[in-house]
């Protein structure tokens, strides 16, 4: 089924002590990418949550943004003797040296900086990975289902367009002789402008004549860009990223449009030729958006 590269995905998940909060976010990219915004404590997951995420995006950027509503608290409230020690040395070097009176209190100690800590419990890497797995996983679900609904939204509009330009290209098929016609009595004038009235060889005109006006024949162009047309609806029905061909096959079919407007000698012809670009250029711009 053909994706667009937009989506977004929402997903929680909590036990007794953790409580995440995941956020994909997709948008075009020619790769596969990844920007993370996670708790400083999550950082080492970050290869372990990419992998995962490379089951379910094939092509985009995809921004994942994880927020730990209250990281745990649990932890050893612990005195740093080492620190107290130099503490009291400094106590009773001022009082040598100053002669002053008295010993430190237990709230002048209490006040000082970084005596007593709360040592923080490591948490477990894999404790945290079980809780937060299922939380990416239908985040990134939400996303891709969103990014199958616009995709399918994008068919819609780019098989109808698919349509447009085969029925322009039929005509513009109907009109191959008369271009022919047309290139050849264009052609005649000219020659007949240049000689200005001098006699030349009829039949080796005419021959020059028919072996240009063959050159203006639009007829293999047009064959070939209905082949290109059926392939390009063809890939829109195929499941997986077809991003990639679609727009190989646009610059396909802006090929063959290119050439039977330079080999064009009829209006009506030409003017088809622009309507057909103008159709090729729009779906260009919704092929940027397909996975």
């Amino acid at each position: 089924m053909t994706c667009s590269m937009t989506g977004y995905g929402r997903a929680e998940a909590e036990n007794d002590k953790y409580k995440f909060t995941v956020e994909i976010i997709t948008v075009n990219n020619r790769f596969l990418e990844y920007q993370f915004r996670l708790p400083k404590t999550l950082s080492p997951l970050e290869n372990t949550i990419k992998n995962l995420l490379a089951t379910k995006f094939s092509r985009g950027k995809v921004n994942v943004t994880i927020s730990w509503e209250q990281e745990p608290l649990d932890g050893a409230i612990v005195l740093d003797e080492g620190r107290a020690d130099a503490y009291f040395k400094i106590y009773q070097l001022l009082r040598t040296r100053f002669g002053l009176e008295g010993v430190p209190s237990i709230s002048d100690f209490a006040s000082l900086p970084d005596l007593v800590k709360v040592e923080k419990l490591e948490d477990d890497p894999e404790k945290i990975w079980k809780i937060l797995k299922p939380a990416i996983e239908s985040a990134a679900d939400a996303a891709n289902a969103m990014r199958s609904a616009e995709g399918q939204n994008l068919v819609k509009d780019m098989i109808s367009r698919i349509g447009i330009i085969r029925k322009v290209t039929a005509e513009i098929e109907a009109l191959a002789e008369q271009n022919i016609h047309a290139y050849q009595a264009r052609l005649k004038a000219r020659i007949e402008e240049l000689l200005g009235g001098a006699e030349v060889d009829a039949q080796r005109v005419a021959i020059e004549v028919a072996v240009l006006a063959d050159k203006s024949d639009i007829t293999e162009e047009c064959v070939r860009l209905m082949s290109h047309l059926e392939q390009f609806e063809s890939s829109l029905g195929e499941s997986g990223p077809v991003g990639k061909r679609l727009n190989f096959i646009l610059q396909e079919l802006n090929r063959e449009t290119n050439t039977i407007g330079d080999k064009s000698a009829y209006y009506e012809i030409s003017r088809r030729v622009i309507a057909v670009k103008e159709e090729i250029e729009r779906l260009r711009e919704q092929v940027q958006n397909i996975e």
